[in-house]
């Protein structure tokens, strides 16, 4: 587990109460940032131009209330929760395509403010390239896409899959992203 995993782990408890360490306790934390962290991928990945106004008031209802959390006596579950809903709330809104660059500028910011109490969303230490084989299994496998030759794409798939990494497509873009706790 990375330290950062483990943060969590010990943020997200109050600080007068007890904590109560297990091992699916830190998977249940390497869970939650993992959809902290696609959340910011797609954010940063918005390419639609025009925006709708609709995430502000989601913003600041989760600003309103993770404000409002901390401010009693450090209340950290509901300034939690009220992060996670609004990820939920603004990932339908990506779902429906009703999210523009703008938008998304925003909600980086609020993350940005949300993270100087928190320090767990924007650490690059857990950010590390993948390595030269994996990165290769890559190529080799966009190319054989694009030859439409698909079972040596999906060998090349299922070599990278074993050295620990998934790969996910969207939009004509690939992300390899690491898979949590092998």
């Amino acid at each position: 587990y990375t330290g950062r995993q483990i943060r969590y782990l010990l943020l997200q408890t109050h600080y007068r109460t007890q904590l109560n360490f297990t091992f699916e306790g830190l998977k249940s934390s390497a869970h939650a940032l993992q959809r902290i962290d696609d959340f910011v991928y797609r954010i940063t990945n918005i390419d639609k131009t025009d925006d709708q106004n609709m995430v502000s008031s989601i913003i600041d209802k989760a600003k309103s209330q993770f404000a409002s959390a901390l401010a009693d006596d450090l209340n950290i579950s509901p300034a939690l929760a009220s992060l996670f809903d609004m990820i939920r709330d603004i990932n339908t809104l990506c779902d429906e395509n009703k999210v523009g660059v703008a938008e998304s500028k925003n909600i980086i910011t609020f993350l940005k403010e949300t993270d100087q109490a928190l320090g767990i969303i924007f650490t690059n230490k857990d950010k590390e390239e993948a390595p030269k084989e994996v990165l290769d299994h890559l190529r080799l496998r966009n190319e054989a896409r694009k030859e439409k030759n698909w079972s040596k794409a999906d060998f090349h798939r299922d070599k990278i899959t074993e050295l620990g990494y998934v790969i996910e497509d969207s939009k004509g873009k690939t992300r390899l992203k690491k898979i949590s706790n092998r």
